[in-house]
């Protein structure tokens, strides 16, 4: 009873200690590659993409070697990218910005190439900007401190169009515009007023001020937002009464310190009165000009720190060699060797009998040999529009290129070498022009070596490079293939060895003589194929015409979708 009693108590033991090695295997299998690989299919199963690649970024984290895990976490990247873009456009229709924006970040960090979700980070972020600033308003109207106000811009509170036809003063021709529009109208003390005659007919109230200015020799700027001040149109009361404003430009694309003085240098010289600083170490440029000088400015740094574009080229190496030999034949003995097995005088030559004689082998050659070898690289190169881009694939060998002797007498002196290292594999240099068409020029240099031998020169062994290289510069539309250079090399030999003579009979030259026949076949070709990964962008406000107004001053005249919001804050 007791020994069956213990049996049981041992078969229970062992059953919890299985129980317990199945339960630990199966929690490990959950934390391997294979168990969130697995969640991860069945996660995109359910159309549950964020799951999917959740799971298999982390198998992908475990083991980044295994190329099943790589592909699927690639495959998965992009649509749980544009999931998360989708996430944060409902949070942002429901005005929950601080959830969309984290969810358009997260889309970005998933997805640094994702257009869409960085656009939304901008919308975002301008618009919690926005309502940041209406908030330290009104926090500071209610502890009674104040904010640099924006330039002054004049709002007209009707947009019923203007007939106007009248010969009159042009202070009565202001007053009576001013009055159609529900707008002030000041003048300057030193303003001396001229007869005028205007006839317009469904004008708005701004292009009727514009024509009054023009026939009246006069401008006006705006004070407040429902009153203008006019005045006589001379450079010192140009001087005198233009509004002033500051604004600091961030610039985004830039990366050279060219490019930051490119972007200075066409400011100034199209706003020769307006002033400017740069400040390279936060890439940004401070501008004091008037309003209108400052809007134009914001369009043509808009259109000038444009993101350069950028070329990936797949560049294909291919070399294939083939050696094939044939060698068919006999070769009969060419020698004949008597030698004597004691010495003898020159008399007892010829009576003797202690001679041997040994005659050369005869081999029967019945060989074929044939290889192939194939040599295949494919680089992948990327470079930013104008910048030269260099790719080295191979090992550095040493090279001597001279000696030089240590120590003056010949005891103490010592021979030293110096060296100097050759880049031996696959050399690629490129400079790609990205055109607006999306055609790309490529100056390029691919080069192709390796150490086929070496060679004895002053007791120093020097490697011999075999080298293939090709330079050009050739234009081609994005995705399209080229091949950059073809070498085609062909030898045949062909060896006789044997008796001589016989080596010419018909059908007997093969009992005679060795034929071999050797054919080296030796091809290399470089195959170029470009692929456009950013294009070259444009502003349409900078690839557009723009009026400034006469050569007096700069004068922009606005349209609804320009005004910018930042200036419509002066009520």
């Amino acid at each position: 009873m007791r020994f069956s009693r213990r049996i049981s108590l041992a078969a229970s033991a062992g059953l919890l200690l299985a129980l317990s090695i199945l339960c630990a295997s199966q929690s490990v299998w959950a934390d391997s590659a294979s168990g969130h690989y697995k969640r991860g299919r069945a996660a995109e199963d359910q159309n549950d993409v964020i799951t999917a690649y959740e799971a298999y970024k982390k198998a992908y984290d475990l083991k980044p070697g295994e190329i099943k895990y790589r592909t699927t976490y690639e495959r998965v990247r992009v649509a749980a990218s544009t999931e998360y873009v989708s996430l944060g456009e409902k949070f942002a229709s429901k005005d929950n910005l601080p959830s969309a924006l984290a969810a358009f970040l997260k889309a970005l960090d998933i997805n640094p190439g994702n257009e869409l979700a960085e656009a939304d980070v901008r919308k975002i972020q301008n618009e919690l900007h926005r309502k940041n600033r209406q908030d330290e308003a009104s926090a500071s109207a209610e502890h009674g401190s104040m904010n640099p106000a924006s330039p002054v811009s004049l709002d007209i509170p009707t947009n019923e169009p203007i007939t106007l036809r009248m010969a009159e003063d042009s202070k009565v021709m202001y007053q009576a515009v001013g009055k159609s529009a529900g707008i002030n109208v000041l003048f300057d003390p030193d303003y001396t007023s001229k007869r005028i005659q205007v006839d317009l007919k469904d004008v708005t109230a701004t292009e009727a001020l514009g024509i009054l200015s023009e026939i009246s020799d006069t401008f006006w700027k705006p004070v407040t937002h429902n009153t203008i001040f006019v005045a006589q149109d001379t450079k010192p009361k140009r001087q005198a009464l233009s509004q002033q404003a500051v604004q600091i430009f961030y610039l985004k694309n830039v990366s050279q310190q060219n490019d930051f003085n490119d972007i200075q240098t066409g400011i100034r010289n199209v706003l020769p009165t307006a002033k400017l600083f740069g400040v390279a170490s936060q890439n940004a440029i401070i501008m004091r000009g008037t309003p209108d000088e400052l809007m134009l400015a914001k369009v043509l740094i808009a259109g000038l720190d444009m993101p350069k574009p950028e070329v990936l080229v797949d560049i294909t190496v291919m070399e294939v060699s083939r050696d094939k030999i044939r060698e068919i034949g006999l070769s009969p003995p060419t020698s004949l060797t008597v030698s004597s097995g004691s010495s003898q005088t020159l008399s007892e030559i010829g009576r003797s009998s202690s001679y041997s004689i040994s005659v050369g082998t005869a081999a029967i050659q019945f060989l074929l040999t044939d290889s192939d070898t194939r040599i295949l690289q494919s680089p992948r190169l990327r470079a930013v529009d104008g910048q030269k881009a260099t790719l080295k694939l191979g090992e550095k060998l040493p090279v001597a290129t001279g000696t030089y002797t240590l120590g003056s007498s010949s005891s103490s002196a010592a021979a030293e070498t110096q060296f100097q290292y050759l880049d031996v594999g696959v050399n690629v240099e490129m400079t790609p022009t990205i055109h607006s068409d999306r055609d790309v020029t490529l100056k390029l240099s691919v080069e192709v070596s390796s150490e086929s031998g070496t060679e004895t020169i002053d007791n120093v062994d020097e490697p011999i490079i075999s080298q293939e290289k090709a330079e050009q510069t050739i234009r081609l539309k994005d995705g399209e293939t080229s091949i950059l250079a073809g070498l085609v090399k062909k030898s045949v030999s062909q060896t006789v060895s044997g008796w001589p003579g016989f080596g010419q009979i018909p059908f007997m030259k093969y009992f005679f003589t060795t034929q071999k026949h050797e054919l080296d076949d030796d091809e290399l070709v470089f195959m170029i194929v470009p692929h456009i990964v950013r294009a070259p962008g444009s502003d349409t406000d900078a690839g557009r015409q723009i009026d400034t107004g006469t050569d007096k001053a700069v004068q922009i005249r606005e349209v609804p979708a320009a005004k910018d919001s930042s200036q419509t804050d002066h009520r």
